[in-house]
Formats: structure tokens, C-alpha cells, sequence
């Protein structure tokens, strides 16, 4: 192995870190900046449509060690588009990133609200698509982000 290899993979290691780093911070900061908003938090947490169970367990949560290991993750999604790229679909990084945002939601967002929110806390169907819609708005964001870090010429 030459140094221009080492020196290649390492560029190309750092650029999967930093668009999985900045598609994280910058899909979840969306996510965070709705998910705070006092209209949306007054339905998500409303005793008379909400489960007893939600309301009680995610005030619990540790915010910024979910938030840290969402944005670790998104280095993760950052490495599979990498992996993937040459067979996502669009000939353009934002038609990729918009196709990677949606696999992003599908693989993450649709089980998590599935398999926490609905079965373990009981949460109603209506207010797991609207969270839902909400996440696919931040999943978007974060793979346009990492595409435009890795796809854009």
C-alpha cells in the first residue's frame, strides 16, 4: 500500500465522519427545535389522547446521551451511503439524499415508533404519524446533508 492509498482512505474516513457528524447534528437539531415547540408538545403530551404511559416515561429520558448516540448513529448512515451510493437511486446528490433520508426513516423512525412508542407505551396510532411525519422531515435533513458531503462534484 502506497502512501497516496493511506493518505486517500484517511481523507475519505474523515469526509464519512464529518457528513455523518453534520447530517446528525443537523437533522436532529430539526428534530429538537419541533419537538420543543409548545403547540406540538401541548398534543404529544395531552392526558386525554395520549397513554398514561408515554407521559409518565418520556420526560425520563436523557436527552443529550440520546441525542449523542442518534448523532453517532448518523456516522453509521453516513458509512452505508458510502457503501451504497453507486446503487442509490438519482442521478443527483439531492435525489440520493432524498432517497437516503427516506431509507433512514423507514429502517429507523417507522420501527422505533412501531415497536416503542406504539407497543411498549401505548401511544395512539393518530400521534405515532404525526410524530412520524415529523421525523421524516429530519431524516430528509440528514440525508440530503450526508449526500451533499459525499455526493455533490
Amino acid at each position: 500500500m502506497t502512501r497516496e492509498n493511506i493518505v486517500a482512505m484517511v481523507q475519505n474516513f474523515t469526509k464519512i465522519v464529518w457528513a455523518g457528524l453534520a447530517g446528525g447534528f443537523l437533522g436532529n437539531g430539526v428534530l429538537g427545535v419541533a419537538f420543543s415547540l409548545p403547540a406540538l408538545r401541548a398534543v404529544l403530551y395531552d392526558p386525554v389522547v395520549q397513554s398514561r404511559l408515554f407521559i409518565e416515561i418520556t420526560p425520563l429520558r436523557n436527552i443529550p446521551v440520546s441525542v449523542s448516540g442518534l448523532v453517532i448513529l448518523s456516522v453509521i448512515h453516513s458509512w452505508l451511503f458510502s457503501v451504497f451510493a453507486p446503487s442509490i437511486p438519482g442521478a443527483s446528490w439531492v435525489k440520493k439524499g432524498l432517497f437516503w433520508g427516506l431509507t433512514i426513516w423507514l429502517m429507523f423512525w417507522v420501527f422505533q415508533e412501531w415497536f416503542i412508542y406504539r407497543t411498549l407505551l401505548a401511544e395512539p396510532i393518530v400521534l405515532n404519524l404525526l410524530e412520524l411525519a415529523i421525523l421524516l422531515v429530519g431524516s430528509l435533513v440528514e440525508g440530503l446533508v450526508i449526500s451533499f458531503v459525499l455526493e455533490r462534484k
